[in-house]
């Protein structure tokens, strides 16, 4: 079976169990997450199961038609994550170059959409790094970042007390979203903490570098090549017509 029809079936797989809301293609395999397909499973197996008609037989076969197919496309997601995970996909065609010190060579190798991509993405769909290590380096850069509430609490715009009480808000909201919401930061804080936030988190370049993936003249070819890929796809984004 081709990786494009591999690809295909995994496509549709997730059409089964996210539904037709959702905006599905290359980039959303690459960052859909196991707990994020465990809980549509339960989500669409409650909806389909045939347990919820009973004494309706032409119903309940129906449902279980149905409750069947999503099992099978949770069964192959799941598969598929597995594969992902370990760094097997998307299928390479040859492997990457690597310089005469073994490390990746800083030359294209892998088709690119029509879109920007970050650093990160850009390595891995090149084929230079697998998903494990784009992971690690993104939760590497993340750990650089110090937290919005140590940060308030330094400049004193939040005590203790008020961290505590922004935490314990339930939702998946983000800190400073709650901490609006409560009135104890105003949004122009809340601007300004993340805009020091992220000034003070190291490149993600930089954790390639120090690990021995890329040397510093590779790092820099491919930023390069990263720079002019964005630029020519911001380009023919304001040339396109509009309709």
């Amino acid at each position: 079976m081709s990786a494009a029809i591999q690809e295909a079936e995994i496509l549709k797989a997730c059409r089964t169990l996210f539904g037709t809301e959702i905006w599905l293609d290359r980039h959303f395999l690459f960052y859909l997450q196991r707990e994020g397909a465990k809980a549509a499973f339960r989500k669409r197996a409650k909806e389909t199961h045939p347990d919820r008609f009973p004494g309706e037989p032409q119903v309940q076969r129906r449902q279980s038609e149905q409750f069947q197919a999503v099992s099978r496309a949770y069964d192959l997601i799941s598969s598929f994550l597995t594969t992902r995970d370990r760094g097997l996909w998307p299928p390479r065609v040859k492997p990457a170059a690597t310089t005469p010190q073994g490390r990746p060579a800083a030359k294209s190798s892998g088709p690119l959409l029509q879109r920007s991509y970050p650093l990160g993405l850009f390595l891995y769909t090149q084929g230079l790094i697998s998903y494990r290590t784009l992971i690690e380096a993104l939760v590497w850069q993340r750990r650089q970042r110090p937290s919005i509430g140590e940060t308030a609490q330094r400049w004193g715009w939040l005590n203790e007390t008020a961290i505590r009480t922004i935490l314990n808000q339930r939702g998946n909201r983000r800190f400073g979203e709650k901490a609006v919401d409560l009135g104890l930061l105003t949004p122009f804080q809340v601007r300004t903490l993340l805009f020091y936030q992220r000034s003070r988190h190291q490149r993600l370049g930089q954790y390639f570098v120090q690990k021995g993936l890329l040397s510093p003249a590779d790092l820099d070819e491919l930023v390069r090549q990263l720079e002019a890929h964005n630029s020519r796809v911001r380009a023919q984004r304001r040339e396109a017509p509009a309709f």
